[in-house]
C-alpha cells in the first residue's frame, strides 16, 4: 500500500484579517476501505520548528494542537470535504500565522473488513507539498482636514470649526478605529506660539487646555460621527482672533497583530478667525434711544412753555379796546 497527498491553495491571504483556505487531496494505492487521519502542520521557515495546528482522526474526531492559541480556535476549521479530500481554513490571519502549511496524512485499516470494535492499524503515511502564507503589513492611511462655517464673526457670537478625518487603504471597521484630537490656537500678534484649547482622547474623555485666552469666551468639543470632531468658541471676543488648527493621532485595531496600533500623528492646515467690531450694531441702539429721549424732552419743553405763557404771564391791567364804532364827531 502507498499513497500521495497534494495540497492546493483555495483562498490566498493577501493581508491581515483575510481568510486562508487549503485543500489536501489523498491518492491511495492498494488501500481498499482505508480511513485517513490528517494533521495540519506548519513552520515559520524551512529550518523552523514544526508546529501541529489541528488533527482529524479516522473517526472524524477533531483535536487542536499545542501551537494553537485557545482564543483563536473559532477561527480554525478542518473537515472532510470529500471521500479523499480535506479542507483546512484559517480566518483572520495575523503576522504570527505567516509560514508554510501542509497536511500529514496517515491511512488506517481495521482487520476483518472494518468490523466495529476493531483496532485501527496504520497502513501508510505521506506528507503533502507545502503552501505558504506570506503577506506584508499594510495598515490604513489617514488624512485630516479642517473647515470653518465662516471666517469672521461679531463679538459674543459662536464660531464653529470642523476637523474631519478620512481613512484609505485597508480601512478597518468603524468600531476598530479611534482618534486622539487636539485643537490649537495662535494669536495673530503677540502670541508665544500655539496654545492648546481642548483635546479629546481615544476613549472620548475631553480635557481643556491651559492656553493663554480671555476669560469671557469658552470652548466645547463635540464628536459628530466616528471621523468628525467639532470645535465651538462661545461668546467670542477680539482676543479670539487668530489661527486655529487641529492635530489627530489615529489608533486602529490591527487585523495582522490583533492589538491596537498607534498611527502617525497628523496636523491639519490652519484656518483664520476674525472677530469684527460692529460699529453700526454698537451705535444703533444708543442713537435710537438718544433721538427718542431728545424728541421727548423737546415736546415736553414746548408744552411746558405754552402752559406757563398761558397761565402765568397774563396782564390783568390792560383794558381791551371797545369794539363799538366811533361816534360821529359832528354831534352837537
Amino acid at each position: 500500500p502507498s499513497m500521495g497527498v497534494v495540497a492546493e491553495r483555495l483562498r490566498e491571504a493577501s493581508g491581515g484579517g483575510a481568510t486562508f483556505e487549503m485543500s489536501c487531496t489523498v491518492a491511495p494505492k492498494n488501500l481498499p476501505g482505508a480511513s485517513f487521519s490528517v494533521l495540519v502542520q506548519s513552520q515559520e521557515s524551512i529550518e523552523g520548528a514544526v508546529r501541529t495546528i489541528m488533527n482529524l482522526s479516522p473517526d472524524n474526531v477533531l483535536q487542536y494542537g499545542g501551537a494553537t492559541d485557545p482564543q483563536r480556535r473559532d477561527s480554525l476549521m478542518l473537515t472532510k470535504s470529500g471521500p479523499q479530500e480535506f479542507l483546512f481554513r484559517l480566518a483572520g490571519v495575523q503576522l504570527a500565522d505567516r509560514g508554510f502549511y501542509w497536511c500529514n496524512v496517515h491511512a488506517w485499516t481495521k482487520p476483518g473488513d472494518g468490523v466495529a470494535g476493531g483496532t485501527w492499524t496504520e497502513a501508510a503515511s505521506a506528507e503533502s507539498n507545502k503552501v505558504r502564507i506570506n503577506f506584508q503589513e499594510n495598515g490604513p492611511s489617514f488624512a485630516v482636514a479642517i473647515q470653518s462655517d465662516r471666517s469672521s464673526v461679531f463679538p459674543w457670537e459662536t464660531a464653529k470649526m470642523e476637523c474631519a478625518l478620512s481613512v484609505s487603504g485597508s480601512a478597518p471597521k468603524s468600531d476598530d478605529v479611534a482618534y486622539e484630537v487636539s485643537w490649537f490656537f495662535s494669536r495673530l500678534r503677540g502670541g508665544a506660539g500655539p496654545a492648546l484649547l481642548a483635546a479629546v482622547d481615544r476613549y472620548g474623555v475631553v480635557r481643556g487646555g491651559a492656553g493663554a485666552r480671555n476669560t469671557s469666551s469658552d470652548v466645547s468639543v463635540e464628536r459628530r460621527d466616528p471621523n468628525t470632531f467639532l470645535l465651538r468658541v462661545h461668546g467670542t471676543q477680539d482676543s479670539d482672533s487668530g489661527e486655529y488648527h487641529c492635530s489627530a493621532t489615529p489608533w486602529y485595531l490591527s487585523a495582522s497583530t490583533g492589538s491596537w496600533t498607534q498611527a502617525q500623528e497628523l496636523t491639519s492646515p490652519a484656518v483664520f478667525l476674525t472677530v469684527r467690531f460692529a460699529v453700526w450694531e454698537s451705535l444703533k441702539l444708543p442713537l435710537l434711544y438718544g433721538s427718542m429721549a431728545s424728541l421727548g424732552v423737546g415736546i415736553f419743553s414746548l408744552v411746558l412753555g405754552l402752559l406757563c405763557a398761558h397761565c402765568c404771564c397774563r396782564n390783568t391791567l390792560h383794558t381791551p379796546r371797545s369794539r363799538n364804532k366811533l361816534m360821529d364827531l359832528e354831534m352837537d
